[in-house]
């Protein structure tokens, strides 16, 4: 198959849409399918890396990192045109997805979309479930998605977002899936050993670890207030926060004024492929993000065997059952009780990270790819003519 994916973020943003654009290209370019990315370019002009498209862009107003493109015509996009693609799997709502439509446009090309983010708690935060808030992202929603013949979501929780309440006949749930053996890997004795002293850590086996954005949205200042509380009980416990983001600078403030600054420790971002090494300085992965959908960075650690503490929310389906593989935490002293239990019984923790592990196989994205290429299969093969989405459903279960 000759597949587009369209993406505002891919190789030059950090976010979880970007790493299953990738995940999902290399997969599909190992099978053998002609793949083309078209993404926003990091500057102001379009450029191309061997299939990957990169078009001219500017900076975003509402999210650092963002990049939207005010252009309708560029000689990229008029290769992507002459290419006639069979199928575009548009990642995005903003201008990769206008700049795809046009393409689509061409022999009429069918599209599926994939929703990522809840929109209408992104934007309006508190204020998400106002009425006239729920109204316009269901309109919003409406126009973005009218001409997509299925639009899928990554997990039952992106089900009940305002703007796709006027697409539920299409929707269709499909797991994000990662690399698992790029999550597997351990440092070298060495190798682990130098991280824990480049950071001032020590290797105890009570180190802490979330690797996130440090954005608002994260809710990691919830984690950093009750790191206090388990200092008390464990004073050689330590917090390692792996990641970047507008929010960092704030935390670190906060680390400082409740004098745990020698405990905490922001590494900033690092190289994706240098991540995992980080999973593996970590005895416990914890999380207090209630905004996430269906987080890579859960799959992640639970792909290195870590045990996971992570606040309760629809989105942990399928993903942490609460005892196995760790503990959905709904209070702070919940939270400081399921992180001290792990860190202090040696036993548990290993049990629960073998199930972590164990787990992690239904996510890998492997199992993404088999129901995303037979969800191509499908529109392509039904072109012009009208989709049994309750059949279809039924088969990408049985994938």
């Amino acid at each position: 198959m000759k597949i587009l994916i369209a993406s505002d973020s891919y190789k030059y943003q950090t976010s979880g849409a970007a790493n299953v654009v990738i995940s999902m290209a290399d997969e599909l370019r190992r099978r053998g399918h002609k793949v083309k990315i078209l993404a926003m370019s990091n500057r102001r002009e379009s450029f191309r890396d061997g299939d990957d498209y990169y078009i001219r862009s500017l900076p975003g107003l509402v999210y650092p990192d963002a990049r939207f493109s005010p252009i309708h015509s560029d000689p990229l996009l008029e290769e992507l045109k002459d290419w006639r693609p069979d199928i575009i799997h548009i990642h995005t709502e903003m201008s990769a997805a206008r700049l795809a439509r046009s393409i689509a446009a061409i022999d009429h090309t069918p599209y599926i979309m994939t929703s990522h983010t809840d929109y209408g708690r992104f934007i309006f935060g508190h204020y998400c479930n106002l009425k006239p808030v729920k109204i316009l992202c269901k309109e919003v929603g409406r126009i973005a998605y009218r001409k997509a013949t299925v639009v899928t979501v990554p997990s039952d929780k992106a089900l009940s977002f305002p703007q796709l309440k006027t697409l539920s006949d299409r929707l269709v749930v499909i797991p994000n899936g990662i690399q698992l053996e790029k999550y597997r890997q351990k440092s070298l004795c060495d190798e682990r050993a130098s991280l824990f002293d480049q950071w001032g850590l020590e290797d105890n086996g009570h180190t802490i670890v979330m690797v996130t954005r440090i954005s608002r949205e994260k809710n990691i200042d919830e984690i950093v207030r009750c790191f206090p509380e388990i200092l008390d009980e464990l004073p050689d416990a330590q917090l390692l926060i792996v990641g970047d983001g507008p929010e960092r600078e704030k935390l670190e403030d906060m680390v400082y004024d409740l004098g745990i600054s020698e405990r905490v420790c922001f590494t900033g971002r690092i190289p994706p492929e240098n991540v995992y090494k980080y999973y593996d300085m970590g005895d416990v992965f914890v999380s207090a993000s209630t905004f996430e959908v269906h987080s890579l960075t859960y799959l992640e650690a639970m792909s290195h065997g870590l045990t996971l503490v992570c606040r309760d929310d629809p989105c942990l389906k399928g993903v942490l059952a609460d005892g196995e593989n760790g503990y959905a935490y709904h209070t702070r002293s919940e939270f400081v009780r399921d992180v001290v239990r792990v860190l202090t019984d040696d036993r548990l923790r290993e049990k629960m990270g073998r199930k972590s592990l164990e787990k992690s196989q239904e996510f890998s994205v492997e199992c993404c790819v088999d129901r995303m290429v037979e969800l191509y299969k499908k529109v392509i093969s039904t072109k012009n003519l009208q989709i049994d989405y309750d059949s279809l459903k039924t088969e990408l279960q049985r994938v």
